[in-house]
């Protein structure tokens, strides 16, 4: 008998109990430290943890996940102790929001078994992503038979311009890449055993050229087609990256639990003076309020 919340069922209880889909990704970098806190403690590592369980603080009431980028926590003197902090913050004051960890991580077998302990169980994180490149390796020897609630995340369609060199393809029997990838990752997921906590990152719907007016989504609905509501769906590239909510909503979104819509320096950033807290919390609920708006229309 089933006796833990996986993450899928921890994310849909959330964005049911927050009505929010917003996933706020926390990306420090260390020149954007706001003035109010620069100097404060005369150790940067501990101004920024200051800095992001500030964020946490304002914008919890308007999200459903928080979303560290690990890349931005290696790049700092002391950054695995700021993310292990901010992430024992969260678990303790918001037990019930989980934290997915973006770092894309994909090797072999042994390698990926390491960053398995390393994130879940160093880190402390809920989920993470994995680049699929290097085969069912990559995703399998992420995943723990004892803790079978985490959440495994691959790549598929990516917000960045120039993924589309890789992942648009076309293969010889008319399938583009990332449509492979991810009728792959669904297959390993289930024979893997991570079934609903299993997902993909895909692109926000976005402007095919800019200037004309054209907005791409049938990457998402194509992609529902391919693994119905098997797989969630983490989705950057709204906010500065320039996605649109209402036809990325319409696209991808099933229900609670079906997708998280990150947004990371647009809120975060909103301002580096005194009011950098409240700042953040007007953009997620900013956010928060326009993506709803997509669901009920």
């Amino acid at each position: 008998m089933k006796n833990y919340l996986g993450f899928r069922e921890k994310l849909e209880a959330r964005q049911r109990k927050s009505n929010s889909l917003l996933c706020v990704g926390l990306d420090p970098l260390p020149e954007k430290l706001p003035n109010y806190i620069k100097g404060g403690f005369g150790v940067e590592w501990k101004e920024i943890v200051l800095w992001m369980t500030d964020i946490v603080e304002a914008t919890a009431p308007y999200t459903s996940m928080f979303k560290p980028q690990k890349a931005h926590y290696e790049a700092i003197k002391n950054g695995s102790q700021i993310l292990q902090r901010i992430v024992w913050y969260i678990h303790k004051f918001y037990p019930d929001i989980p934290i997915f960890l973006d770092c894309k991580r994909g090797d072999i077998g042994r390698t990926q078994q390491r960053y398995r302990i390393a994130h879940f169980e160093v880190d402390g994180v809920d989920g993470i992503n994995f680049n699929p490149y290097m085969g069912k390796d990559c995703m399998e020897h992420l995943f723990d038979k004892s803790n079978p609630g985490r959440a495994i995340v691959g790549l598929c369609y990516t917000s960045n311009p120039s993924a589309r060199e890789t992942q648009d393809v076309v293969l010889n029997d008319g399938r583009r890449y990332w449509e492979f990838i991810a009728e792959t990752i669904q297959k390993w997921a289930f024979d893997i055993g991570i079934n609903e906590n299993a997902g993909l990152v895909m692109a926000a719907a976005y402007e095919k050229s800019k200037g004309s007016g054209k907005i791409f989504s049938q990457h998402l609905s194509r992609v529902r087609e391919i693994v119905d509501d098997k797989l969630w769906f983490l989705i950057p590239g709204i906010g500065t990256q320039g996605g649109f909510v209402e036809e990325t909503v319409k696209a991808a979104y099933t229900g609670p639990g079906s997708i998280a819509i990150n947004s990371s320096s647009g809120i975060i950033f909103a301002s580096s003076g005194d009011n950098y807290a409240e700042a953040a919390a007007e953009k997620a609920k900013e956010l928060r309020d326009q993506i709803r708006e997509a669901v009920d229309s």
